[in-house]
């Protein structure tokens, strides 16, 4: 069995967004060394992604755990795009938060949008991973 947040589809796709998102910007800073090691990353988990898709095809079953959550917004369009957006929204929350710590003069105000900038966009990854995994399981034991 497989288990959100380690090993199922959805896990393995928001990593390897998450780790492409990392590649752009080691490539925007022009570093070398971590753009090599980020394309290995991103290798290694294709890599898991196809032994998925031949694992659950080969058996006709995809069993896995998903994950509960205690913050569940009606509103949240579970799609890839959605996840993709949100991954980027959870960065850019994490960046926000890191320069206003480093700044002369940080603001708690801007500390807390950024905050719940982070929360909703994972809540709402948490959902739209759930659904690409039950979408999964729903396509391959039809």
């Amino acid at each position: 069995m497989r288990i959100t947040n380690i090993d199922t589809l959805s896990a393995l796709l928001d990593r390897l967004i998450s780790e492409n998102i990392k590649l752009y910007f080691f490539e925007k800073d022009n570093l070398k060394k971590n753009v090599d090691h980020q394309k290995m990353v991103i290798s290694q988990i294709k890599e898991k992604l196809s032994e998925l898709f031949i694992e659950v095809l080969e058996s006709g079953k995809y069993k896995y755990l998903s994950e509960k959550r205690t913050y569940k917004p009606d509103d949240i369009i579970e799609t890839l795009e959605e996840l993709i957006s949100n991954d980027i929204n959870t960065g850019e929350g994490d960046r926000a938060n890191l320069k206003e710590a480093t700044s002369e003069n940080p603001s708690v105000e801007n500390f807390e949008r950024n905050h719940k900038l982070i929360r909703k966009s994972n809540e709402s990854r948490a959902a739209s991973k759930n659904k690409l995994d039950e979408q999964l399981k729903n396509i391959v034991e039809e």
